[in-house]
């Protein structure tokens, strides 16, 4: 019945993401903020609400800090590899479309959040401010600095009539929100309930189980973009869901008040969490640095295209590789 459970919420889930991104689209239509701001800050904030709510139920009431970590870690790794196999497979259609260079700003800071991550994985003893690791406030910084840095604005484009009003569109996202916030918060106990019953580490069943599920929104936004040979908003979104994860882990950790609860950023040595946890951060870090080369070769060489498409299909490749080898080297005993 659990199972059951899971995949009914997982299909709720990515339904009212749907939802939820066509709304805000219609609202990108219809008003003068920049589409690429909402296209990488709002919408991929609206696709990563999964993973938001997930993650503060598994902090509050489930005092699991390792299933957030496989979470957020999880959810980036298997994003990069949505936006890898999906370029791979319709590589002649991104030669044909324009990257904005500002995706180049929010994979570099996903980089850098990544680098800091690996501090507190890896040096046993981090510094902490009372129960909050050192880290977490510099990564805070880094999320803040992207958003500011963010373009905002855009030339005028073509506006199109909405065929429902603002204040319905308003209403029907905040709707859809709630009820996505109470499916992911339901699916959180789903999922603990499985790693359980499958004797699952909790770091993978939250790469797993969550990472995957929260991503679905990801999953099928990204491929009905790139469909519609929109590759740039594709980037964007797959993009600015990875850097609003890294906001999502720094504020679990700020939650992490409780008595009972564990680090958020769990020590490489000594335990199965932190090894699953180095592995994600690891290959996570190892696929931004494949897409930064995707990139930069499709923004700063657009002409070649017989250099772009070996690129592209050989990052793409590998960067979906990456979370197939998280998978296969979770199941190795320690």
């Amino acid at each position: 019945m659990v199972y059951v459970a899971f995949f009914l919420l997982a299909a709720l889930v990515v339904f009212l993401s749907l939802k939820l991104s066509k709304y805000v689209d219609l609202l990108d239509k219809t008003t003068n903020v920049s589409g690429a701001f909402i296209g990488g800050v709002l919408l991929a904030a609206v696709t990563s609400l999964p993973e938001l709510f997930t993650s503060i139920s598994a902090v509050l009431f489930l005092h699991e800090n390792s299933l957030v970590t496989g979470n957020i870690l999880g959810s980036n790794l298997f994003n990069l590899a949505i936006i890898g196999f999906t370029v791979a497979i319709m590589f002649r259609g991104l030669s044909k479309n324009k990257l904005g260079k500002s995706h180049l700003l929010t994979l570099g800071a996903c980089l850098l959040a990544y680098g800091l991550i690996a501090i507190a994985i890896f040096v046993k003893g981090t510094p902490t401010l009372g129960f909050i690791n050192l880290i977490s406030p510099f990564i805070f910084a880094v999320y803040v600095a992207t958003l500011f840095l963010t373009p905002k604005t855009e030339a005028p484009s073509e506006k199109v009539e909405s065929p429902i009003s603002t204040k319905q569109l308003i209403f029907r996202f905040i709707a859809a929100a709630v009820l996505l916030v109470a499916a992911s918060i339901a699916i959180t106990y789903v999922s603990d309930a499985i790693a359980d019953k499958l004797s699952l580490g909790k770091t993978f069943a939250g790469a797993l189980l969550l990472g995957v599920t929260t991503s679905l929104p990801e999953l099928v936004s990204t491929l009905s973009l790139c469909r519609r040979g929109n590759f740039d908003a594709s980037f964007g979104n797959i993009l600015g869901s990875c850097i609003f994860n890294f906001f999502i882990l720094v504020l679990a950790d700020f939650l992490s008040f409780k008595k009972g609860n564990t680090n958020i950023y769990p020590y490489f040595q000594g335990s199965t969490e932190g090894f699953q946890s180095a592995l994600l951060l690891i290959l996570g870090a190892t696929a931004a640095l494949i897409a930064l080369t995707l990139l930069c070769v499709r923004i700063f060489a657009p002409e070649r295209r017989r250099l772009g498409h070996v690129v592209t299909i050989s990052c793409g490749s590998l960067m979906t590789a990456s979370y197939l080898l998280f998978l296969i080297l979770s199941t190795v005993p320690l």
